[in-house]
């Protein structure tokens, strides 16, 4: 009987078959998930009109699947480390597609405003978890770019959620439009529920060690030659702690400055997904101009996220997210002198989205590979989850920018304090992390 470590199989040169089909599904669900997170920013300045409501008035609807998200998150991870990821990705897909399509059929910013609290608790579910197992799956050398590749699915979904509104809205009205977004991921939980796999270690952490092994078995393309004992890697080894418990003890630095950062990123980019289409209208832009516009800030994270994460799997992953955090600080105070030219205005914004969207992009695979298997989940979904209450604070402040009659250059300035603040989080990270390995390295000298 042979005892084999699953990643001497999952670290491959190349890809199989099966890996390459959890990273698209991973992909599609991040699609789906941008898409229906985005949309409803992009139908606002529609349903303003066709509703009559103030700006005010739409921001608890706006706010409401954030609230949901953050609540999906911190409660996703812990049962997604009980009851598998896979349970967790295709229940919280099913929910977040339903309640998109129920939202199409809404009469009442209160009814609207309930649809989307029970949407958002599945699409901060289903993203957190679903890059965990798109990470589990990947060789170690290229784990976070391919898994940052994933997530760049997010972006481009709330992209052609712009794209769609650009095109369908004014032909068919937002209702139709947001009805569209949420039968495409209907369709999608068929797809996952015959297709997607279980986390092999989440199996053999949990006693399924044969389904493990013919997942295994399927990757390297052919069965073991002998009876074999499956093990996780040494780092892997099941803790006595509960993940919770190693998430809030061992980890608790590195988490506390992946809460911060993460909070303030998501304050910058759902303040910015949520309301710039609105924004940009009340400055004067057409219902074309702003909705490409702003499509224009995700789809600059999608290259952003690709160029990171090849650059992640290269170097110190941490530092490469905070520079960018950096340069984007510097981007927001460009955008400010540039908000009067149509041109630059538009390059600044894709270069902004390049850096701050892609640098939010990767954070999750950045967490993924921050925790071991036995707490990855709860790490990932709690920094997306404490997040996401930055996301709420972002919708929310977006609708004091008409009350205080904020112009866009007072805008740009102000979010570029809250990107620098990103980057002081992931910078005291590094330290943290250094001063760590420094402290074990005098500890081995003295044994």
């Amino acid at each position: 009987m042979k005892t084999i470590d699953i990643n001497t199989v999952i670290d491959r040169e190349k890809l199989s078959p099966l890996q390459w089909l959890v990273f698209a599904l991973g992909f599609l669900v991040f699609f789906c998930d941008g898409l229906d997170t985005g949309i409803i920013g992009f139908i606002a300045p529609a349903l303003l009109d066709d509703w009559g409501i103030s700006k005010p008035q739409l921001a608890p609807v706006l706010s409401a699947a954030l609230v949901g998200m953050s609540i999906g998150a911190i409660l996703s991870g812990p049962l997604a480390d009980k009851f598998g990821r896979k349970k967790v990705i295709t229940s919280t897909t099913l929910l977040f597609a339903t309640f998109t399509v129920l939202c199409g059929f809404a009469t009442s910013t209160q009814d609207l405003m309930i649809y989307r609290l029970i949407t958002g608790i599945g699409l901060g579910a289903a993203m957190p978890n679903i890059s965990t197992i798109v990470s589990e799956y990947m060789p170690a050398k290229r784990k976070a770019f391919l898994t940052g590749l994933a997530g760049c699915g997010f972006m481009l979904g709330i992209s052609c959620g712009g794209l769609l509104s650009a095109y369908l809205l004014e032909n068919l009205g937002w209702a139709k439009v947001i009805i569209i977004g949420g039968i495409i991921p209907l369709i999608l939980v068929i797809i996952l529920l015959f297709k997607l796999p279980e986390s092999t270690q989440y199996l053999i952490k949990n006693n399924y060690s044969l389904k493990a092994q013919r997942i295994l078995e399927t990757i390297q393309g052919q069965p073991f030659s002998e009876e074999v004992i499956l093990k996780l890697a040494q780092t892997e080894v099941p803790s006595t702690q509960s993940p919770v418990k190693q998430v809030l003890g061992k980890y608790l630095v590195s988490s506390s400055m992946l809460w911060l950062c993460c909070f303030m990123s998501l304050l910058v980019f759902y303040l910015l997904t949520s309301w710039m289409p609105t924004i940009l209208k009340t400055a004067g832009f057409t219902t074309q101009q702003f909705s490409l516009i702003a499509a224009i800030f995700p789809f600059g994270g999608v290259i952003g996220a690709t160029i990171m994460g090849w650059y992640m799997d290269k170097t110190n992953p941490t530092a490469v997210i905070r520079y960018s955090y950096l340069i984007a600080f510097g981007l927001f105070i460009v955008a400010g002198f540039l908000s009067s030219d149509l041109l630059f205005f538009g390059i600044t914004i894709f270069l902004i989205g390049a850096l701050l969207a892609g640098a939010q992009s990767s954070l999750l695979p950045l967490a993924a590979i921050s925790y071991p298997s036995t707490c990855r989940a709860v790490g990932v979904s709690w920094m997306h989850g404490i997040g996401r209450i930055g996301a709420i604070l972002g919708a929310f402040f977006g609708s004091l920018i008409f009350t205080f009659d904020l112009g866009l250059s007072s805008l740009f300035y102000i979010l570029a304090i809250p990107t620098f603040i990103s980057f002081i989080a992931l910078s005291l990270k590094v330290l943290s992390e250094k001063s760590k390995q420094q402290n074990q390295s005098e500890i081995e000298e003295i044994a």
